[in-house]
């Protein structure tokens, strides 16, 4: 199959397989990540995979739970949307979102062909395609659900930061937290014409 992305065509193939996600907000954001996690590459990274296990979403600890919701929002789809995952409904196809490995990339792409995860460069070899109601139910409302305890973790790292600033007398390079409920972002960004080839997280 061949589709074009941007200005030019490329050759890439469906990927993705059917899954049933509990119908709780943790499992759904677990979902999530997982699924980033698998256009990102990170499917080798041991610390993730509790989080990811979106089967056993009850299983999760107060602090993974954190850290879960605080991943979600750093890998939010406005920061990776037009990179990695498009809203494109033909694509999906009859189903809410669809995976895509790409066989050859060119640099004119609109999709990155490399992302800097956490200082480590990602190759980029696969896509995701989704619909906005795939958006809204495994992130928007996920995420309006732990807005509290976003609002919390962005608290307790304002305090760290603060402390940290008064005895260095230094700001940490730290990326500050704010929850986003609106997916307006990523339309803005889907109806772009950035030609950037690299995609900065973390």
């Amino acid at each position: 199959m061949a589709a074009v992305l941007g200005r030019t065509e490329i050759g890439i193939k469906k990927t993705g397989t059917t899954v049933s996600v509990p119908d709780n907000p943790k499992a759904k954001l677990m979902y999530y990540l997982n699924c980033m996690c698998s256009v990102l590459d990170l499917s080798g990274t041991d610390n993730l995979t509790r989080l990811r296990n979106y089967r056993q979403y009850s299983s999760l600890t107060e602090a993974e739970t954190d850290a879960l919701v605080t991943l979600c929002f750093l890998l939010s789809p406005d920061e990776l949307s037009g990179k990695v995952i498009f809203q494109d409904a033909t694509m999906c196809g009859d189903r809410s979102n669809e995976f895509y490995e790409i066989s050859a990339v060119r640099n004119n792409l609109l999709i990155s062909d490399s992302i800097i995860i956490g200082g480590q460069r990602r190759a980029v070899s696969k896509i995701m395609a989704f619909k906005q109601q795939w958006l809204i139910n495994y992130w928007v409302n996920p995420m309006k659900h732990f807005a509290p305890r976003l609002a919390r973790i962005a608290g307790a790292a304002a305090a760290a930061s603060s402390n940290t600033r008064a005895v260095t007398g230094s700001t940490p390079p730290r990326r500050a937290i704010a929850y986003k409920s609106s997916s307006e972002t990523i339309n803005r960004r889907n109806n772009s014409n950035s030609d950037d080839c690299c995609c900065v997280i973390l």
